[in-house]
Protein backbone atom coordinates (compact mmCIF):
# COMPACT_ATOMS: atom_id res chain seq x y z
CA UNK A 1 0.00 0.00 0.00
CA UNK A 2 1.45 3.55 -0.57
CA UNK A 3 1.62 5.65 2.14
CA UNK A 4 -0.69 8.55 0.51
CA UNK A 5 -3.34 6.38 0.20
CA UNK A 6 -6.43 4.84 1.51
CA UNK A 7 -7.37 1.58 1.77
CA UNK A 8 -10.26 2.32 -0.38
CA UNK A 9 -8.74 4.08 -2.75
CA UNK A 10 -5.98 0.66 -3.05
CA UNK A 11 -8.91 -1.38 -3.56
CA UNK A 12 -10.24 0.93 -6.53
CA UNK A 13 -6.65 1.29 -8.00
CA UNK A 14 -6.84 -2.91 -7.87
CA UNK A 15 -10.25 -3.01 -8.99
CA UNK A 16 -9.52 -0.27 -12.10
CA UNK A 17 -6.14 -2.81 -12.84
CA UNK A 18 -7.86 -5.56 -13.32
CA UNK A 19 -10.67 -3.92 -15.39
CA UNK A 20 -7.71 -2.21 -17.60
CA UNK A 21 -5.70 -5.62 -18.06
CA UNK A 22 -9.50 -7.38 -18.81
CA UNK A 23 -10.04 -4.38 -21.62
CA UNK A 24 -7.02 -4.08 -23.28
CA UNK A 25 -6.85 -6.45 -25.76
CA UNK A 26 -10.58 -5.19 -26.60
CA UNK A 27 -9.04 -1.94 -27.07
CA UNK A 28 -6.33 -2.87 -29.17
CA UNK A 29 -8.28 -4.45 -31.55
CA UNK A 30 -10.59 -1.91 -31.81
CA UNK A 31 -7.66 0.59 -32.36
CA UNK A 32 -6.62 -2.03 -35.16
CA UNK A 33 -9.93 -2.18 -36.59
CA UNK A 34 -10.21 1.90 -36.58
CA UNK A 35 -6.48 2.26 -38.58
CA UNK A 36 -7.73 -0.76 -40.92
CA UNK A 37 -10.88 0.65 -42.03
CA UNK A 38 -8.98 4.62 -41.97
CA UNK A 39 -6.01 2.88 -44.49
CA UNK A 40 -9.09 2.28 -47.18
CA UNK A 41 -10.41 6.21 -46.43
CA UNK A 42 -7.36 7.83 -46.57
CA UNK A 43 -5.51 9.85 -48.93
CA UNK A 44 -2.80 8.04 -49.10
CA UNK A 45 -1.86 4.63 -49.58
CA UNK A 46 -0.18 3.26 -46.96
CA UNK A 47 -0.31 5.30 -43.86
CA UNK A 48 2.18 3.29 -42.14
CA UNK A 49 5.05 4.79 -43.98
CA UNK A 50 3.61 8.10 -44.28
CA UNK A 51 5.46 10.65 -42.30
CA UNK A 52 3.73 13.29 -40.43
CA UNK A 53 4.39 17.33 -41.17
CA UNK A 54 3.40 20.69 -40.55
CA UNK A 55 -0.32 21.13 -41.17
CA UNK A 56 -1.47 17.28 -40.60
CA UNK A 57 -4.91 16.81 -38.22
CA UNK A 58 -4.48 13.98 -36.47
CA UNK A 59 -6.95 12.24 -34.00
CA UNK A 60 -5.47 10.86 -30.66
CA UNK A 61 -7.68 8.71 -28.75
CA UNK A 62 -6.59 7.28 -25.19
CA UNK A 63 -8.59 4.24 -23.98
CA UNK A 64 -11.30 5.61 -21.33
CA UNK A 65 -9.60 9.09 -21.18
CA UNK A 66 -11.56 11.08 -22.84
CA UNK A 67 -10.13 14.21 -21.52
CA UNK A 68 -6.59 13.52 -23.56
CA UNK A 69 -7.94 12.45 -26.56
CA UNK A 70 -9.55 14.46 -29.61
CA UNK A 71 -7.79 16.37 -32.74
CA UNK A 72 -4.81 17.69 -32.91
CA UNK A 73 -2.79 20.03 -35.81
CA UNK A 74 0.57 19.58 -36.21
CA UNK A 75 1.88 23.30 -36.00
CA UNK A 76 4.40 24.75 -37.81
CA UNK A 77 7.35 23.82 -35.42
CA UNK A 78 6.04 19.75 -36.14
CA UNK A 79 5.02 19.41 -32.53
CA UNK A 80 1.57 18.79 -30.87
CA UNK A 81 0.18 19.97 -27.48
CA UNK A 82 -1.81 17.21 -25.62
CA UNK A 83 -3.43 18.14 -21.86
CA UNK A 84 -0.88 17.50 -19.31
CA UNK A 85 1.67 17.18 -21.62
CA UNK A 86 4.97 19.50 -22.88
CA UNK A 87 5.08 20.07 -26.62
CA UNK A 88 5.75 16.55 -28.62
CA UNK A 89 7.77 16.49 -31.76
CA UNK A 90 6.08 14.44 -34.52
CA UNK A 91 7.74 16.01 -37.70
CA UNK A 92 9.02 13.33 -40.26
CA UNK A 93 7.47 10.14 -37.91
CA UNK A 94 5.23 7.62 -38.98
CA UNK A 95 1.71 7.19 -37.19
CA UNK A 96 3.35 4.20 -35.57
CA UNK A 97 6.41 6.45 -34.10
CA UNK A 98 4.13 8.61 -33.17
CA UNK A 99 2.09 6.41 -31.07
CA UNK A 100 4.81 5.38 -29.48
CA UNK A 101 6.37 8.79 -28.62
CA UNK A 102 2.67 9.53 -26.79
CA UNK A 103 2.29 6.41 -25.26
CA UNK A 104 5.99 7.19 -23.29
CA UNK A 105 5.11 10.53 -22.59
CA UNK A 106 1.88 9.57 -21.11
CA UNK A 107 3.67 6.92 -19.16
CA UNK A 108 6.11 9.21 -17.85
CA UNK A 109 4.08 9.54 -14.56
CA UNK A 110 0.44 10.35 -16.13
CA UNK A 111 -1.02 6.64 -16.79
CA UNK A 112 0.04 3.69 -15.87
CA UNK A 113 0.49 0.87 -18.98
CA UNK A 114 -2.19 4.10 -21.18
CA UNK A 115 -3.29 2.55 -24.54
CA UNK A 116 -2.87 5.34 -27.55
CA UNK A 117 -4.62 5.34 -31.13
CA UNK A 118 -3.58 7.45 -33.64
CA UNK A 119 -4.93 7.92 -37.00
CA UNK A 120 -4.68 10.83 -39.59
CA UNK A 121 -7.89 12.80 -40.03
CA UNK A 122 -6.69 15.09 -42.64
CA UNK A 123 -4.11 15.57 -44.89
CA UNK A 124 -2.02 18.79 -45.38
CA UNK A 125 -4.04 20.57 -48.19
CA UNK A 126 -2.25 21.21 -51.78
CA UNK A 127 -1.91 25.45 -52.83
CA UNK A 128 -2.76 25.76 -56.26
CA UNK A 129 -1.78 29.04 -57.78
CA UNK A 130 -0.92 30.98 -61.26
CA UNK A 131 -3.11 30.79 -63.85
CA UNK A 132 -6.53 29.21 -62.58
CA UNK A 133 -9.68 30.44 -61.88
CA UNK A 134 -9.25 30.33 -58.05
CA UNK A 135 -6.49 30.09 -56.45
CA UNK A 136 -5.90 28.96 -52.85
CA UNK A 137 -5.28 25.94 -50.38
CA UNK A 138 -7.86 22.67 -51.72
CA UNK A 139 -8.29 19.68 -49.60
CA UNK A 140 -5.97 16.17 -50.67
CA UNK A 141 -7.72 13.57 -51.99
CA UNK A 142 -6.48 9.68 -52.55
CA UNK A 143 -5.26 9.87 -56.29
CA UNK A 144 -4.60 13.59 -56.53
CA UNK A 145 -2.83 14.74 -59.41
CA UNK A 146 -2.26 18.28 -60.91
CA UNK A 147 -5.12 17.66 -63.29
CA UNK A 148 -7.63 17.26 -60.33
CA UNK A 149 -5.83 20.44 -58.52
CA UNK A 150 -6.78 22.46 -60.99
CA UNK A 151 -10.26 21.45 -61.79
CA UNK A 152 -10.94 21.46 -58.52
CA UNK A 153 -9.47 25.44 -58.58
CA UNK A 154 -11.82 26.13 -61.52
CA UNK A 155 -9.73 25.16 -64.36
CA UNK A 156 -7.01 27.25 -66.54
CA UNK A 157 -7.39 30.60 -66.81
CA UNK A 158 -7.71 33.78 -64.69
CA UNK A 159 -10.71 35.33 -63.36
CA UNK A 160 -13.70 35.94 -65.59
CA UNK A 161 -13.89 39.81 -66.85
CA UNK A 162 -16.71 41.63 -68.24
CA UNK A 163 -15.95 42.57 -71.68
CA UNK A 164 -16.03 46.32 -70.87
CA UNK A 165 -13.28 45.58 -67.88
CA UNK A 166 -11.30 43.98 -70.25
CA UNK A 167 -11.12 46.46 -72.80
CA UNK A 168 -10.62 49.33 -70.17
CA UNK A 169 -7.70 47.11 -68.63
CA UNK A 170 -6.27 47.08 -71.98
CA UNK A 171 -6.55 50.59 -73.12
CA UNK A 172 -4.83 51.18 -69.98
CA UNK A 173 -1.78 49.06 -70.37
CA UNK A 174 -1.83 50.37 -73.73
CA UNK A 175 -1.10 53.98 -72.68
CA UNK A 176 1.24 52.93 -70.11
CA UNK A 177 3.18 51.57 -72.85
CA UNK A 178 3.03 54.34 -75.10
CA UNK A 179 4.10 56.78 -72.38
CA UNK A 180 6.90 54.67 -71.08
CA UNK A 181 7.83 54.57 -74.87
CA UNK A 182 7.80 58.14 -74.88
CA UNK A 183 9.96 58.78 -71.66
CA UNK A 184 12.53 56.15 -73.24
CA UNK A 185 12.57 58.02 -76.64
CA UNK A 186 12.65 61.55 -74.81
CA UNK A 187 15.59 59.89 -72.27
CA UNK A 188 17.50 58.76 -75.73
CA UNK A 189 17.71 61.98 -77.53
CA UNK A 190 18.42 63.93 -74.49
CA UNK A 191 21.62 61.58 -73.95
CA UNK A 192 22.62 62.18 -76.94
CA UNK A 193 22.54 66.04 -76.62
CA UNK A 194 24.51 65.69 -73.45
CA UNK A 195 27.20 63.58 -74.75
CA UNK A 196 27.79 65.86 -77.29
CA UNK A 197 27.98 68.59 -74.55
CA UNK A 198 30.33 66.21 -72.57
CA UNK A 199 32.62 65.54 -75.60
CA UNK A 200 32.89 69.42 -76.69
CA UNK A 201 31.29 69.15 -79.77
CA UNK A 202 29.16 71.80 -81.89
CA UNK A 203 26.18 69.86 -82.47
CA UNK A 204 24.39 66.88 -81.92
CA UNK A 205 22.11 64.14 -83.62
CA UNK A 206 19.46 61.71 -82.39
CA UNK A 207 19.92 58.50 -82.31
CA UNK A 208 18.43 55.84 -84.52
CA UNK A 209 16.68 54.12 -81.73
CA UNK A 210 14.69 57.31 -81.13
CA UNK A 211 13.82 57.56 -85.19
CA UNK A 212 10.25 56.27 -84.90
CA UNK A 213 7.12 57.02 -86.43
CA UNK A 214 5.94 58.53 -83.43
CA UNK A 215 4.67 62.36 -83.74
CA UNK A 216 6.20 63.42 -80.93
CA UNK A 217 9.63 62.62 -81.50
CA UNK A 218 10.27 66.01 -83.72
CA UNK A 219 9.28 68.17 -80.98
CA UNK A 220 11.87 65.98 -78.96
CA UNK A 221 14.12 66.63 -81.10
CA UNK A 222 13.60 70.02 -81.78
CA UNK A 223 13.50 70.90 -77.97
CA UNK A 224 16.48 69.35 -77.09
CA UNK A 225 18.75 71.01 -80.23
CA UNK A 226 17.27 74.51 -78.83
CA UNK A 227 18.45 73.51 -74.95
CA UNK A 228 22.10 72.18 -76.46
CA UNK A 229 21.74 75.86 -78.75
CA UNK A 230 20.57 77.70 -75.40
CA UNK A 231 23.01 76.27 -73.13
CA UNK A 232 26.19 76.94 -74.86
CA UNK A 233 24.92 80.54 -76.16
CA UNK A 234 24.88 81.06 -72.24
CA UNK A 235 28.15 79.04 -71.05
CA UNK A 236 29.95 80.86 -73.81
CA UNK A 237 28.32 84.38 -72.52
CA UNK A 238 29.77 83.91 -69.36
CA UNK A 239 32.90 82.92 -70.77
CA UNK A 240 33.37 85.44 -72.29
CA UNK A 241 32.41 88.14 -69.47
CA UNK A 242 34.94 86.56 -68.24
CA UNK A 243 38.12 86.88 -70.57
CA UNK A 244 36.68 90.47 -71.07
CA UNK A 245 38.35 91.31 -67.42
CA UNK A 246 41.60 90.15 -68.15
CA UNK A 247 42.74 92.61 -71.02
CA UNK A 248 41.32 95.38 -68.02
CA UNK A 249 43.66 94.21 -65.85
CA UNK A 250 47.08 93.66 -68.15
CA UNK A 251 46.19 97.64 -69.06
CA UNK A 252 45.77 98.65 -65.46
CA UNK A 253 49.43 96.45 -64.62
CA UNK A 254 51.07 98.15 -67.72
CA UNK A 255 50.09 101.55 -66.56
CA UNK A 256 51.12 100.64 -63.16
CA UNK A 257 54.08 99.54 -64.93
CA UNK A 258 54.88 102.63 -66.13
CA UNK A 259 54.22 104.47 -62.90
CA UNK A 260 56.90 102.63 -61.54
CA UNK A 261 59.72 103.29 -63.94
CA UNK A 262 58.95 107.17 -63.49
CA UNK A 263 59.67 106.78 -59.61
CA UNK A 264 62.60 104.65 -59.72
CA UNK A 265 64.16 107.03 -61.89
CA UNK A 266 62.62 110.37 -59.49
CA UNK A 267 63.70 108.30 -56.23
CA UNK A 268 67.55 107.93 -57.91
CA UNK A 269 67.29 111.38 -58.42
CA UNK A 270 66.35 112.36 -54.82
CA UNK A 271 68.92 109.38 -53.88
CA UNK A 272 71.95 111.16 -55.46
CA UNK A 273 70.90 114.87 -54.25
CA UNK A 274 70.49 113.20 -50.70
CA UNK A 275 73.73 112.16 -51.17
CA UNK A 276 75.66 115.03 -52.15
CA UNK A 277 73.95 117.41 -49.62
CA UNK A 278 74.88 115.14 -46.79
CA UNK A 279 78.61 115.80 -47.82
CA UNK A 280 77.82 119.02 -47.56
CA UNK A 281 76.45 119.48 -44.26
CA UNK A 282 79.54 117.97 -43.44
CA UNK A 283 81.88 120.19 -44.85
CA UNK A 284 80.01 123.13 -43.06
CA UNK A 285 78.05 124.92 -46.08
CA UNK A 286 74.10 123.23 -45.24
CA UNK A 287 71.58 123.12 -42.98
CA UNK A 288 70.59 119.92 -41.16
CA UNK A 289 66.80 120.54 -41.83
CA UNK A 290 67.71 120.63 -45.44
CA UNK A 291 69.21 117.29 -45.33
CA UNK A 292 66.41 116.39 -43.55
CA UNK A 293 63.46 117.45 -46.43
CA UNK A 294 66.03 115.52 -48.40
CA UNK A 295 65.71 111.60 -46.92
CA UNK A 296 62.48 112.81 -46.82
CA UNK A 297 61.16 112.93 -49.72
CA UNK A 298 63.70 110.02 -50.98
CA UNK A 299 61.70 108.43 -47.98
CA UNK A 300 58.48 109.26 -50.07
CA UNK A 301 59.27 108.08 -53.38
CA UNK A 302 60.32 105.04 -51.92
CA UNK A 303 57.25 104.31 -50.36
CA UNK A 304 55.12 105.50 -53.87
CA UNK A 305 57.41 102.77 -55.64
CA UNK A 306 56.58 99.88 -53.17
CA UNK A 307 53.10 100.64 -53.43
CA UNK A 308 52.86 100.81 -56.71
CA UNK A 309 54.98 97.38 -56.78
CA UNK A 310 52.26 95.85 -54.67
CA UNK A 311 49.51 97.37 -57.03
CA UNK A 312 51.00 95.39 -59.35
CA UNK A 313 51.14 92.21 -58.03
CA UNK A 314 47.75 92.28 -56.71
CA UNK A 315 46.32 92.84 -60.46
CA UNK A 316 48.46 89.85 -61.13
CA UNK A 317 46.46 87.74 -58.64
CA UNK A 318 43.29 89.32 -60.03
CA UNK A 319 44.35 87.82 -63.41
CA UNK A 320 45.49 84.12 -62.13
CA UNK A 321 42.25 84.28 -60.70
CA UNK A 322 40.61 84.99 -63.74
CA UNK A 323 41.58 82.23 -65.66
CA UNK A 324 41.09 80.19 -62.66
CA UNK A 325 36.97 81.14 -62.69
CA UNK A 326 37.15 80.80 -66.43
CA UNK A 327 38.69 77.23 -66.10
CA UNK A 328 36.09 76.41 -63.35
CA UNK A 329 32.99 77.97 -64.97
CA UNK A 330 33.46 75.29 -67.82
CA UNK A 331 34.37 72.40 -65.18
CA UNK A 332 31.29 73.57 -63.50
CA UNK A 333 28.57 72.89 -66.67
CA UNK A 334 31.03 69.74 -68.03
CA UNK A 335 30.17 68.48 -63.89
CA UNK A 336 26.41 69.47 -64.61
CA UNK A 337 25.97 67.89 -67.89
CA UNK A 338 27.94 64.45 -66.60
CA UNK A 339 25.25 64.22 -63.76
CA UNK A 340 22.12 64.70 -65.74
CA UNK A 341 24.45 62.13 -68.06
CA UNK A 342 24.41 59.71 -65.27
CA UNK A 343 20.89 60.01 -64.09
CA UNK A 344 19.47 60.00 -67.70
CA UNK A 345 21.15 56.27 -68.13
CA UNK A 346 19.94 55.24 -64.51
CA UNK A 347 16.60 56.00 -66.15
CA UNK A 348 16.74 54.34 -68.96
CA UNK A 349 18.01 51.21 -67.12
CA UNK A 350 14.93 51.46 -65.09
CA UNK A 351 12.74 51.41 -68.61
CA UNK A 352 14.34 48.47 -69.87
CA UNK A 353 13.00 46.60 -67.02
CA UNK A 354 9.71 48.31 -67.01
CA UNK A 355 8.86 48.54 -70.40
CA UNK A 356 9.26 45.24 -71.97
CA UNK A 357 7.12 44.07 -68.75
CA UNK A 358 4.33 46.76 -69.69
CA UNK A 359 4.51 45.29 -73.21
CA UNK A 360 3.53 41.48 -71.68
CA UNK A 361 1.14 43.22 -69.40
CA UNK A 362 -0.53 45.15 -72.61
CA UNK A 363 -0.54 41.62 -74.66
CA UNK A 364 -2.13 39.59 -72.00
CA UNK A 365 -5.09 42.41 -71.95
CA UNK A 366 -4.99 42.59 -75.58
CA UNK A 367 -6.15 38.42 -75.52
CA UNK A 368 -8.95 39.54 -72.92
CA UNK A 369 -10.12 42.12 -75.32
CA UNK A 370 -9.83 40.82 -78.50
CA UNK A 371 -11.63 37.38 -77.58
CA UNK A 372 -8.08 35.55 -77.85
CA UNK A 373 -8.11 32.92 -74.95
CA UNK A 374 -8.64 29.74 -75.95
CA UNK A 375 -8.76 26.16 -74.58
CA UNK A 376 -5.55 25.22 -76.82
CA UNK A 377 -3.02 27.55 -74.68
CA UNK A 378 0.07 26.46 -73.27
CA UNK A 379 0.91 26.27 -69.42
CA UNK A 380 4.19 25.48 -68.12
CA UNK A 381 3.10 23.74 -64.46
CA UNK A 382 5.59 23.57 -61.92
CA UNK A 383 5.39 21.37 -57.85
CA UNK A 384 6.92 22.76 -55.19
CA UNK A 385 7.17 19.77 -52.64
CA UNK A 386 8.65 19.58 -49.12
CA UNK A 387 10.47 16.81 -48.26
CA UNK A 388 12.69 15.75 -44.88
CA UNK A 389 13.06 19.83 -44.43
CA UNK A 390 14.11 20.97 -48.14
CA UNK A 391 12.20 22.07 -50.62
CA UNK A 392 11.93 21.03 -54.30
CA UNK A 393 10.79 22.79 -57.22
CA UNK A 394 10.26 20.36 -60.09
CA UNK A 395 8.58 21.12 -63.57
CA UNK A 396 5.57 18.57 -63.72
CA UNK A 397 2.70 17.70 -66.47
CA UNK A 398 -1.30 17.32 -65.49
CA UNK A 399 -0.75 13.37 -65.08
CA UNK A 400 1.46 14.54 -62.27
CA UNK A 401 0.35 12.95 -59.30
CA UNK A 402 0.53 15.10 -56.12
CA UNK A 403 1.73 14.42 -52.56
CA UNK A 404 -0.09 16.54 -49.34
CA UNK A 405 1.32 20.21 -49.26
CA UNK A 406 1.84 20.23 -52.50
CA UNK A 407 2.32 24.01 -54.01
CA UNK A 408 1.27 23.88 -58.15
CA UNK A 409 2.53 26.82 -59.82
CA UNK A 410 0.84 27.52 -63.27
CA UNK A 411 1.87 30.03 -65.59
CA UNK A 412 0.77 30.57 -69.21
CA UNK A 413 2.98 30.63 -72.00
CA UNK A 414 1.73 33.61 -74.05
CA UNK A 415 1.87 32.27 -77.96
CA UNK A 416 5.17 33.25 -79.14
CA UNK A 417 7.13 32.53 -76.16
CA UNK A 418 5.75 29.08 -76.25
CA UNK A 419 6.87 28.27 -79.84
CA UNK A 420 10.24 29.86 -79.20
CA UNK A 421 9.74 31.77 -82.98
CA UNK A 422 10.59 34.97 -81.27
CA UNK A 423 13.98 34.22 -79.72
CA UNK A 424 14.87 32.19 -82.71
CA UNK A 425 13.75 34.70 -85.52
CA UNK A 426 14.30 37.66 -83.55
CA UNK A 427 11.12 39.79 -84.75
CA UNK A 428 8.94 41.28 -81.64
CA UNK A 429 7.76 38.74 -79.06
CA UNK A 430 4.13 39.82 -79.41
CA UNK A 431 2.04 39.37 -82.39
CA UNK A 432 -1.18 40.55 -81.03
CA UNK A 433 -1.18 43.35 -83.62
CA UNK A 434 -1.59 46.61 -81.23
CA UNK A 435 -2.37 49.08 -83.11
CA UNK A 436 -1.93 52.58 -82.58
CA UNK A 437 -4.99 54.43 -81.99
CA UNK A 438 -7.28 53.59 -79.13
CA UNK A 439 -10.40 53.03 -81.46
CA UNK A 440 -8.39 49.88 -82.91
CA UNK A 441 -7.63 48.80 -79.50
CA UNK A 442 -9.62 45.20 -80.04
CA UNK A 443 -8.77 44.49 -83.37
CA UNK A 444 -5.76 42.10 -84.41
CA UNK A 445 -3.23 42.87 -86.71
CA UNK A 446 0.33 41.86 -86.99
CA UNK A 447 3.13 43.80 -85.39
CA UNK A 448 3.43 45.54 -81.81
CA UNK A 449 5.47 48.52 -80.86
Amino acid sequence: MRPDCTPACCRFRTRRGKILHRYIPVAVLLGVLACSSRLAAEPVGDLRTYKLASGDRITVTVFNQPELSGDVVIDDAGNIILPFLEPIAVKDVTIIECQRLIRARLADGILQQPTVSVRISELRPLYVMGDVRTAGAYPYRYGSTVQSAVSAAGGFGPPELVPGAAVSEFLLADERVRQLTFQKQALLVREARLQAQRDGMQAFSPPSQAATTDAGTPGLVTNEKDTFANQAAILETQLNVLRSQKPHIQNQIEALNGQVAATQTQLEVVRQYAEQYSRLVKQGLGTLSAEMQSKLAQATHENELWRLKTEISRLQMGAGELDVRIEEAAAVFKRQVVTELREVRERLNELGVTLPAAREIRAVRLQFAAGLIKTGVKHSISVSRLRNGETTVFEATETTPLEPGDMVDVKRLLPERASGEAASTGQPRYNFGLLDTPSDAVAVGSRSP
